[in-house]
């Protein structure tokens, strides 16, 4: 288990945030003559970038001050912390990590706070009890958990986590708050113990995408861009997919079957996480909610067993290979330009794909068909999400402190990475940009796919589809749907506020 610690007390600002930019109007206009008399020296007129969010206001009030308290933070990754929370103690050079870093030193001067992030290595199926024990024990060293999506929410019922609304300074209308995130993470209007936003920007790096081979593409197909025309157009589906994969695919081995040494139309790590943002890319509605918002199941129909067949064949035709070892990642067939579409990845995976020569694209994950009107990105359940701590004794600010950090990585943080590295850094052509913003403004999730571990695996259902090679969802769903309601109905009394 590895730690690390941030202990910084109140600094000055070490650099400037993000400098405004500005721009001047004026100039004469061709063809006319401007016969208004000069009195006076003309003032120019200074615009704000519409990008730049480094002035953008919150809403807590002056002079915060908290005397020197620690707000505690346990991270559940050490990689995402030294990225996205700890930083690394000081200005390396590194555009994400050097904005994180004053981000930190900004928010401490600002309320007077110490932040200390520590960082524990424990996968989503440990961390649910390792949180629990801490709370339980009234440990109160941490004020804010960051855990695995799949690990925390299986704490639900067991009261280890604050209602995020029973705090002051909170501003949820703010623009650094994910509130369609949240909204389907939890039922009624009355809790939220799941937070997500622009300090919780791990679900940002985790927002599924799908990559492609722009020079494999115009081999067979003339025109790179055609694909992203498809995408505008309405026409990017999981057929549209499929036809292409099977259409590229070469036997280089000559030995009779796909596998990790051929030109590959789609490869992809296992068939499990590899098949959930195809089924949550869908615009099938396997939830609905009642008009106190509470969820009510409706997982049958004709489009989810049609699912079901789609997907399986998909990922068991010709050129579609999964189960990668460790001497042949998918990400490294992908590079060596073996490899159409790259599944199972994320908007944070691009970062890999740098020293690759050929160009790549990004693309978001294909429509169930052509009369789905939207495109819908999964956020996988490895995202960090936030909860409040039930055993931490700083209440009265935690949620400045959280309101502050939010507000303070939608001003520098989030344009780092999102606008500097992820858009610059990693893409390679405008259209790719185009595609960012499309894949960051369709990420969703699914309260039955957040929820899976507490309710019986309901929200997986096709990952045994796609892994048993088998198109009988009917079936599937029966299995589970008994004990599957059962437990669904523990997690609605807690957000009915009945205990348990």
């Amino acid at each position: 288990m590895k730690k690390q610690m941030i202990r910084c007390a109140s600094f000055m600002l070490a650099a400037l945030m993000v400098v405004p930019s500005f721009a001047s109007c004026g100039g004469d206009t061709a063809g006319t003559t401007d016969t208004t008399p000069v009195t006076e020296a003309q003032t120019e007129v200074e615009t704000l970038d519409p990008n730049d969010r480094s002035l953008t206001k919150d809403s807590l009030p002056d002079g915060l001050d908290f005397g020197g308290r620690t707000f505690g933070v346990y991270c559940s990754s050490t990689k995402r912390n030294e990225e996205f929370f700890a930083g690394l103690g000081e200005e390396t050079g590194e555009v994400v990590e050097d904005a994180v870093y004053r981000r930190n030193l900004s928010v401490q001067e600002r309320l007077n706070i110490v932040f200390q992030s520590d960082s524990y290595d424990y996968g989503w199926k440990d961390i649910g009890g390792e949180i629990q024990k801490l709370v339980m024990a009234g440990d109160t060293t941490y004020d804010l958990f960051m855990g695995a999506q799949a690990g925390v929410t299986q704490l639900v019922t067991e009261n280890v986590f604050i209602n995020a609304y029973d705090l002051e300074y909170i501003d949820f209308s703010q623009p650094w708050w994910n509130n369609n995130f949240m909204d389907e993470l939890s039922v009624g209007s009355d809790y939220r113990f799941y937070l997500s936003g622009d300090f919780f920007m791990d679900a940002l790096f985790w927002t599924r995408a799908v990559f492609f081979n722009k020079k494999l593409y115009a081999d067979y197909y003339d025109d790179a861009d055609e694909l992203y025309r498809e995408v505008l157009d309405g026409k990017w589906t999981m057929d549209r997919m499929a036809e292409i994969s099977k259409a590229v695919y070469v036997d280089l081995n000559n030995n009779g079957v796909s596998d990790a040494d051929d030109q590959l139309g789609f490869g992809t790590y296992l068939t499990m996480s590899s098949s959930d943002p195809f089924v949550y890319g869908s615009d099938i509605e396997f939830t609905t909610r009642d008009a106190e918002g509470f969820i009510e199941l409706q997982m049958m129909s004709d489009d989810a067993v049609k699912l079901a067949e789609k997907l399986v064949n998909f990922f068991y035709q010709e050129g579609s290979y999964f189960n990668f070892d460790g001497d042949a990642p998918k990400e490294t067939v992908f590079i060596e330009g073996r490899m159409m579409f790259l599944g199972n990845s994320n908007l944070g995976s691009a970062k890999n794909l740098r020293d690759m020569k050929d160009d790549f694209g990004f693309l978001p994950y294909p429509k169930f068909d052509e009369e789905q009107t939207e495109y819908k990105n999964l956020v996988h359940d490895s995202n960090l999400l936030g909860c409040i701590s039930a055993s931490s004794a700083n209440l009265d600010m935690v949620g400045a402190c959280l309101e502050a950090f939010a507000a303070e990585t939608y001003r520098s943080v989030t344009p780092a990475w999102y606008e500097t590295a992820l858009k610059v850094k990693y893409s390679r052509d405008d259209l790719s940009t185009q595609m960012i913003d499309m894949i960051r403004e369709s990420a969703t999730t699914n309260f039955i796919y957040a929820y899976n571990y507490a309710i019986n695996g309901m929200g997986l259902i096709y990952r045994d589809l796609v892994t048993k090679k088998n198109t009988d969802f009917a079936s599937a769903l029966k299995s589970k749907e008994k004990a599957g309601l059962k437990q669904l109905e523990k997690v609605l009394d807690v957000f009915r506020g009945i205990e348990g």
